[in-house]
This record gives C-alpha cells, structure tokens and sequence, in this order.
C-alpha cells in the first residue's frame, strides 16, 4: 500500500490524528494538520515553508543552507499544492 503524503510538505499521512480538517471538522487527507488547519493554509509561500524547513529539519552531515533550500524546494514542487 502507497503511504500518502501532503501534498503541502510531504509528510507521510499514516495516521488519522495527523490528518488535517475542514472548518466543520470532516478530514481533508490531502494535507497534514501543520500546514493546513479549519480550512486555511498555514504556510502563505513555498519561502515560508522553506524557511521552517531549514530552521527545524535536522542537518547532521552539515549541507550548506543554499543546497538544503534547493533540494527541498525540489521536493516540494513535484507536491499538488505547490505546482
């Protein structure tokens, strides 16, 4: 079985409480409750998302921030939200 992700950041969605809702609460699997909460984005720019994700993932072979940001905005463009 394919692991669905978001489609804002790429989370894997492989738990229902990680699933974000709808302003009447119904789920909306096509995104995670951290980027998408009661109908509302929570990320307004791919630059804002990028800037959390370099801020917060951890970088344990020390990439330089330029190359990460580029490697994630990669990944991020192939993802519904952001094409």
């Amino acid at each position: 079985m394919e692991t669905k992700l978001c489609q804002c950041c790429g989370m894997p969605l492989n738990d229902e409480e990680i699933i974000s809702r709808e302003k009447d609460g119904s789920l909306n699997g096509d995104y995670c409750k951290w980027c998408y909460a009661d109908g509302e984005f929570i990320y307004k720019s791919k630059d804002a998302l990028l800037d959390f994700l370099i801020g917060h993932m951890p970088n344990p072979d020390n990439i330089p921030e330029d190359e990460r940001r580029k490697a994630f905005d990669g990944f991020l463009s192939q993802l519904k939200h952001w094409k």
